[in-house]
């Protein structure tokens, strides 16, 4: 029967190795993959002392689960239908003739990178622990910070082909249950052949796809994720992922710096209302350059409505396309830096912007002003934490511009509305987007302005979603 039992599977999983040990009137048989399994573990212990106490008379599955075998993580089994995912997960497991049971030992070894500096969310002054691709690194990096008997790991496995691990870590006596049960539960429905980076299921857990602005935020600090932990809120980590995902997450979230808890107060509300500003900048700097040239130069004193005229008398083109040839150039420039190499992306950078914008000024395509403009919009995206929420700010600008070119000051208006709608009918998990602004609640404005460590000391409150309907 075991004889059966192996060769179907090697016919199901290419590569798997046997190994047959015969112990008095008892075959055993230890099947694994080479390539993701322990091999010095499996030698030391479990080979190892199988041979050592082969004159037992009759071994049995139990017996040498509990009383030769050297692995701490075994477990006894009897559903042959699950041994192939065992095996595919990198143990070992282990056949004793005569037995209805198996024993699983967990032998998995993947190849992973060491604990790195972040390289996407980057900051002066904080622990240079990131995460990286292995769920179980992330998880010691997370429990070393917090050391607490309520911080709970609830484990599934979710793609139907691929069975990726996934974890929802939380505090039980501090985060709100309906979270977690939400959270579980969507993971329970999705249904996909495979999950191979956090950001699929940042999309399965999101309200709603059509959703302009992120219901989900993503940290690579293991620090700033441990800070999410205690205020209550649920870290997801995915295995293959090292962007871990935060629910729920509100828009003053994504502007709060993980360093501006351990610098000075004062440099701390300074940085975050730069932050702002800088995010102002990115989506109107562009739709209000059009207002001033096409509709509305009276804005301006008269000696700088001729600097501007000055400077546009060689340009063809209207303020608008002008615009529209600047932003889609530096846009094309961020995505040819962020695809290239790093030896190379340095000298893209340098083409891009000094050379080629100083050659559409010269050939008299475009102004100098809107390239500063465009310079300043770009530079100033870069500001937000968050790079989930700098994305939908880009392309808010874009309809912005098209709103302006085409109504004049009334469409600029109407595209900041269309914004702040946007924002202020986005959830996430029925917590509202812009909670803290709207609804107004001075505790968490205060908290997050001032980000002081005394007022981390007092216990967080257990987030409430305010529209209950939506969060189902």
């Amino acid at each position: 029967m075991e004889k059966d039992i192996i060769e179907e599977l090697k016919n199901n999983i290419t590569g798997m190795l046997s190994r047959k040990l015969n112990i008095k009137e008892k075959e055993i048989y230890i099947l694994y993959i080479p390539e993701i399994t322990n091999r010095d573990s499996l030698s030391e212990n479990i080979i190892k002392p199988l041979l050592q106490y082969s004159d037992i008379k009759s071994p049995t599955a139990e017996l040498i689960m509990s009383s030769i075998i050297y692995i701490d993580d075994v477990l006894l089994e009897e559903d042959i239908n699950k041994m192939t995912d065992y095996i595919l997960k990198g143990n070992s497991v282990i056949l004793v003739s005569g037995s209805k049971q198996y024993i699983v030992a967990n032998t998995v070894n993947y190849e992973k990178r060491s604990i790195a500096p972040p390289e996407v969310q980057m900051a002066i002054r904080s622990p240079r622990e990131a995460f990286n691709e292995n769920i179980n690194s992330n998880l010691s990096l997370i429990r070393h910070r917090i050391k607490d008997s309520s911080l709970k790991t609830d484990f599934c496995t979710v793609g139907i082909r691929t069975k990726t691990s996934v974890a929802v870590v939380y505090l039980q006596d501090v985060a709100n249950p309906k979270y977690v049960t939400q959270i579980k539960k969507r993971l329970e429905e999705i249904k996909v052949d495979g999950i191979l980076e956090s950001g699929y299921i940042q999309k399965f857990l999101s309200n709603k796809t059509t959703k302009v602005f992120s219901q989900i935020g993503t940290i690579e600090r293991s620090d700033s994720a441990c800070a999410a932990i205690l205020e209550g809120r649920v870290c997801i980590l995915v295995d293959g992922s090292n962007l871990a995902l935060i629910v729920p997450k509100g828009a003053i979230g994504f502007f709060d710096a993980g360093d501006d808890h351990y610098a000075n107060t004062y440099i701390g509300i300074f940085l975050k209302f730069l932050r702002i500003t800088c995010l102002c900048i990115t989506l109107t700097l562009s739709s209000f350059y059009v207002i001033l040239v096409a509709f509305n130069p009276e804005f301006l004193p008269e000696k700088y409505i001729l600097v501007l005229t000055s400077s546009r008398v060689q340009v063809p083109i209207n303020a608008f396309l002008e615009a529209i040839l600047t932003e889609l150039l530096l846009e094309l420039l961020r995505e040819a830096n962020l695809r290239t190499p790093k030896q190379i992306s340095t000298s893209i950078s340098i083409v891009g912007a000094i050379i080629i914008g100083q050659a559409l000024v010269a050939a008299g395509v475009v102004s100098p002003l809107i390239i500063i403009i465009s310079a300043l919009s770009s530079i100033t995206s870069y500001a937000v934490v968050d790079y989930t929420f700098s994305s939908p700010i880009r392309l808010l600008k874009f309809l912005m511009l098209f709103l302006t070119a085409t109504f004049g000051l009334f469409g600029f208006v109407m595209g900041l509305n269309i914004a702040v709608i946007k924002m202020a009918s986005t959830t996430s998990f029925g917590f509202p987007f812009t909670a803290g602004i709207a609804p107004f609640n001075f505790h968490d404005i205060k908290n997050y302005i001032w980000s002081n460590v005394a007022l981390n000391k007092e216990r967080p409150k257990l987030l409430e979603p305010i529209d209950k309907k939506r969060a189902e």
